[in-house]
């Protein structure tokens, strides 16, 4: 069995904004059930989004780019500790992407810095429990600038993900759970922190 915990990343400071989406996702495993032939799943969460304003600053991109891959990167987790699995071998992980958006357009942005904290907790008979953690400061770009956590080796790539997410001097906190089945494709929109999902089974968002 796998039990997740949330891990919260600091808190807002000076001006807060939440959005509350009514939840009208089922589980993984009953909406698989209904609809095996399924090729998308469209599902609303409800997800607290915190928004911190400060002073505007001018935001340098923090996009890389190795050998033709770009990614994004956010503040470096310098005291940070992480703490992996080490009797529990997790199956059935799906995937997590998430896209940072402005404008009725919907274009993703640039510039944006990005740091995930990922819980994954295991609980196996006879064992004693344990609780990954692992701190995340990178992610891969993909089409339609898709992010996707770029886990550390050693880690199981599941669990739930706290991000932060800092642009144009403002700072949105939001948590997503990676599936066990599919990929779950989680839109941030600024400045108004408004945060959806939809599911895919088709690999990529």
């Amino acid at each position: 069995m796998i039990i997740g915990a949330t891990l919260y990343l600091g808190t807002a400071t000076t001006v807060t904004r939440t959005t509350a989406i009514t939840d009208t996702e089922t589980s993984a495993s009953t909406v698989f059930a209904l609809v095996p032939n399924a090729t998308t799943l469209t599902s609303t969460t409800t997800i607290t989004a915190t928004v911190t304003t400060t002073a505007p600053v001018t935001s340098t991109p923090a996009t890389s780019s190795t050998s033709g891959t770009e990614y994004v990167t956010g503040t470096s987790f310098t005291n940070a500790s992480d703490t992996y699995l080490t009797t529990c071998v997790v199956t059935g992980i799906g995937g997590l992407e998430v896209r940072i958006v402005s404008g009725s357009a919907n274009t993703s942005v640039s510039g944006e810095m990005v740091n995930a904290v990922d819980t994954l907790g295991c609980d196996i008979v006879e064992q004693p429990p344990e609780t990954q953690i692992v701190h995340i400061d990178k992610f891969s770009v993909g089409q339609g600038g898709w992010l996707t956590p770029i886990f550390p080796n050693l880690a199981e790539p599941g669990g739930q993900l706290s991000f932060t997410v800092v642009y144009l001097g403002s700072t949105y906190q939001f948590t997503e759970t990676v599936p066990p089945i599919g990929t779950v494709c989680a839109t941030l929109d600024v400045p108004s922190g408004n945060v959806t999902h939809t599911t895919t089974m088709n690999g990529n968002c």
